[in-house]
């Protein structure tokens, strides 16, 4: 015979388990999203910047946006109660959208080349 300690934690164990899917999913998009957030903030400052001026605000601000993001991934893992490949994968798909939107961008409002005579 079950004990309704036994009943209640098989009927709530589901549930619990669904949260933390969300809570990871959910936080791997956050921070994937914050990222992008990040990224063009970054790119809107450095289009209006010097040639010179321009590289290094691109890729400082890449190097400090990949260390924040893995610190934050690293720290997350560690201490919340997520399902690390919901996480993961929920991170690293925003990631990828995010990447192919911002060299769409750059391209996109990059100058022309002058012609060459």
């Amino acid at each position: 015979m079950l004990s309704w300690k036994t009943s209640l934690l098989t009927y709530t164990r589901p549930i619990v388990m669904a949260a933390e899917l969300w809570l990871s999913i959910g936080l791997g998009a956050g921070i994937g999203l914050l990222y992008g957030g990040a990224s063009y903030l970054t790119y809107r400052r450095a289009l209006s910047a010097p040639k010179h001026r321009f590289l290094l605000l691109v890729w400082g601000g890449l190097v400090v946006r990949l260390f924040a993001a893995l610190s934050a991934i690293t720290l997350i893992v560690i201490l919340a109660p997520v399902r690390v490949p919901a996480f993961v994968g929920a991170f690293f798909g925003v990631f990828v959208v995010v990447l192919v939107v911002e060299i769409y961008v750059l391209h996109r409002t990059r100058p022309p080349k002058p012609p060459e005579t």
